[in-house]
């Protein structure tokens, strides 16, 4: 018998044997760790999410209720993606995070013009410390992890809105509650969302890969201007979908709670049915969900384009916006 033939090939058996076994293994962890990223993904976009029991405050703002209820779900009950390393399942869900990031953006906006605007006296009036906080706590990096945790800051921005809204309650803070002060803020909103639409814009595929710098004395985006993304491998249109989203899902779910505060305003300018109707549309686009986003050419039965149909969504949300607005500032 030869012993070396027999050692050489029980060898090759041995090693082929451990090498599939570390391949198992590497297997089974790869599609452990790809099931952990599927278990923690969630968009959360309920279009009837209800005030949190432990932010309500009687005699205090619905819309200070569900910003606090909004990033409280986002931050402590859903998982911030965020800010996670890359350990974390969650982390590698791109579409996640741009849908919580789009919603912090929205709500840092709110307050802001919360604390420079609609929470104090017009005129001179003093900014209200705790609109204040809010406003600096929910603008920091959603990205920070540690010393001090974006989820950490974010909590002490909640607190602060919390806070305000027991001392409007008491009499102790201001709400403007002025038609023309609702129809300015809706204004800033409204160009804040048409920023969005230009990044939205800049994804949508012209007809025919073909725009003219001029036609019929209208001024149209060259076709430089469009940043190719039709393959449903492409991140670029779906970061941008989500962020959209979660853009519009806060500004529907804060705007729900500013219909409350204002209501009899709204209701004395006539303008219920268009703010239902804006509403509604805010709606139509912060609900609109797929799991892979494509980009292909407009009216395409093969590769759609997604970011264009939330395109539609997103301008006429913007155009209502501007309706209400005219009416009450009337």
């Amino acid at each position: 018998m030869d012993t070396t033939f027999s050692n050489g090939k029980m060898s090759s058996v041995f090693w082929f044997i451990v090498a599939s076994d570390k391949a198992k293994i590497a297997l089974a962890v790869l599609v452990a760790f790809f099931f952990l990223i599927f278990f923690s993904y969630r968009i959360d976009d309920d279009p009837n999410l209800k005030p949190n029991p432990k932010f309500v405050v009687e005699g205090g703002s619905a819309a200070v209720t569900m910003a606090a209820t909004l990033m409280n779900l986002e931050i402590n009950e859903t998982g911030w993606a965020p800010n996670k390393p890359w350990i974390y399942p969650m982390a590698h869900s791109s579409n996640m995070k741009a849908y919580q990031t789009g919603i912090q953006y929205a709500v840092a906006r709110w307050a802001n013009e919360m604390s420079d605007f609609l929470g104090r006296e017009r005129g001179s009036g003093e900014a209200d410390r705790d609109l204040i906080s809010a406003k600096g706590k929910f603008s920091e990096d959603p990205t920070e992890y540690i010393l001090p945790s974006s989820v950490a800051i974010y909590n002490e921005g909640i607190e602060s809105l919390v806070e305000y809204n027991h001392r409007l309650a008491h009499g102790e803070a201001k709400y403007d509650k002025i038609h023309s002060s609702l129809a300015d803020f809706l204004v800033k909103i409204s160009r804040d969302l048409g920023s969005q639409s230009a990044a939205v814009e800049a994804l949508v595929e012209p007809p025919g890969r073909a725009a003219s710098e001029h036609s019929g004395g209208e001024v149209k985006r060259h076709i430089t201007e469009y940043i190719p993304g039709g393959s449903i491998f492409d991140s670029r249109p779906s970061r941008t979908f989500f962020a959209t989203k979660g853009r519009m899902y806060a500004y529907y779910t804060i705007l729900k709670g500013v219909g409350e505060d204002y209501k009899d305003i709204i209701a004395s300018k006539g303008a219920q049915r268009h703010w239902n109707n804006m509403l509604s549309s805010l709606r139509d686009g912060a609900t609109m969900y797929k799991t892979f986003i494509t980009n292909g050419t407009p009216g395409s039965y093969v590769v759609p384009s997604d970011i264009a149909t939330q395109g539609f969504f997103l301008m006429r949300a913007d155009k209502q916006i501007l309706e209400v607005a005219d009416i009450l500032s009337r």
